[in-house]
């Protein structure tokens, strides 16, 4: 009866222990599924801008050089000012092309009385000619004489308008309308117009004022490819306008929106760049020539697009990774080729991922491939708070 007693005790007892070695496993169980948070990837349009460094430069510069030579005697306007096309820039002294001008003129008023003498003289011989009082080599005689003064008379008339010519260009005007540059000519200088010694001034247009930047090969030949794939659209009726910002050097967005309106279809092969230009209105002249500016390109969709945040990628030997969630709740690590980026600072995935997947966003570097864990599915409100769980 004792030894009944003693085994009935002793099966207790190791029920006892198998019940606490039970729950215990239970209570290590739940607690090596520790909480992540985690967002479901779902294809969706993304809005695409692209960064680079810019310098401004004039959408026109204009040499501004004397096509006559001489004393300059004026110049016409505040260096450095806003000049309008067509006004007076400068004028160099115009006296011997005046004495020209009418030295030719004398020389077109004698070449056109002779002519009138030579017509009379030919009327007259053929007059004669036809009475039979006349020979054919004075016809003839007369004739020629009328042709040749005929052709000194258009050399003379056009040696008046050369000469008016010259005397115009006396008056130095403004090819287009723009911003002058410092003075290269001094008044009173002689000017000639050869070489460095006609130059008068530079003219720069500055509205509309062109913005000039460059881009990677790689960079150019990517969104070739995605546009020409269908996975990049323009969203302004499928235009093939590329809009652009720009951030001035104090920080502040340009009020005004630009366009690109060219690419250089080669490549520089010192940098590997393509260089690419936007034109942008400038009415208020706040964008100067050789300004260092940045420039946003936007106007492009990435279309169906996978994104993770940033801080869900991580780095391996084999490259980018990032951890998913089965439907067991086991975490895999996933091999990932990652895009472009998006506005808001997360990754385009473009292979490794699909439709559905939950990436891990959060306790990275607590968590392993092959634990299970507790999800805990992140929207867009609320991943700021819902990344800190169990931090």
């Amino acid at each position: 009866m004792l030894l009944n007693r003693k085994f009935l005790t002793l099966a207790a007892m190791f029920l006892a222990l198998a019940g606490c070695k039970q729950e215990k496993s239970q209570n290590q169980q739940t607690m090596q599924a520790p909480k992540v948070s985690v967002i479901e990837v779902e294809p969706e349009n993304v809005p695409l801008s692209f960064e680079f460094a810019a310098r401004a430069q004039g959408s026109k510069e204009t040499q501004v050089r004397a096509q006559v030579g001489g004393i300059l005697l004026k110049r016409n306007y505040v260096e450095g000012s806003h000049v309008e096309e067509g006004s007076v820039l400068f004028q160099i002294d115009p006296k011997p092309y005046k004495v020209a001008l009418d030295q030719a003129k004398a020389r077109l008023a004698q070449a056109d009385a002779e002519l009138k003498n030579a017509k009379i003289q030919l009327e007259r011989t053929l007059k004669l000619f036809k009475q039979g009082y006349a020979s054919e080599k004075s016809k003839d005689d007369a004739q020629a004489n009328y042709d040749s003064l005929t052709a000194s008379k258009e050399l003379a008339q056009a040696e008046v308008e050369a000469a008016q010519l010259n005397l115009d260009y006396t008056t130095v005007t403004a090819p287009i309308s723009g911003i002058t540059s410092l003075e290269v000519q001094s008044e009173g200088s002689l000017i000639s117009t050869t070489g460095d010694a006609g130059l008068l001034t530079h003219l720069t247009q500055v509205d509309p004022i062109y913005v000039i930047f460059s881009a990677s090969e790689n960079e150019m030949m990517a969104l070739t490819n995605m546009v020409e794939s269908g996975k990049i659209k323009n969203p302004y009726n499928n235009s093939s306008e590329i809009y652009a910002k720009i951030n001035l050097g104090d920080g502040q967005t340009y009020k005004y929106n630009g366009k690109i309106n060219f690419i250089n279809p080669t490549i520089d092969t010192s940098t590997g760049t393509v260089k690419l230009r936007a034109v942008f209105p400038n009415p208020d002249k706040a964008i100067r020539p050789g300004q260092f500016l940045r420039l946003f390109m936007e106007g492009m969709v990435r279309i169906d697009a996978l994104v993770v945040p940033q801080d869900a990628v991580m780095q391996g030997a084999n490259g980018a990774y990032v951890y998913r969630v089965n439907p067991q709740n086991i975490v895999e690590m996933v091999s990932i080729n990652t895009g472009l980026s998006t506005q808001d600072g997360g990754w385009i995935v473009d292979t490794g991922l699909k439709k559905g997947d939950k990436v891990i966003i959060n306790n990275l570097m607590k968590i392993r491939p092959g634990m299970t864990v507790t999800p805990v599915l992140t929207t867009d409100d609320n991943i700021e708070a819902d990344a800190k769980v169990d931090d």
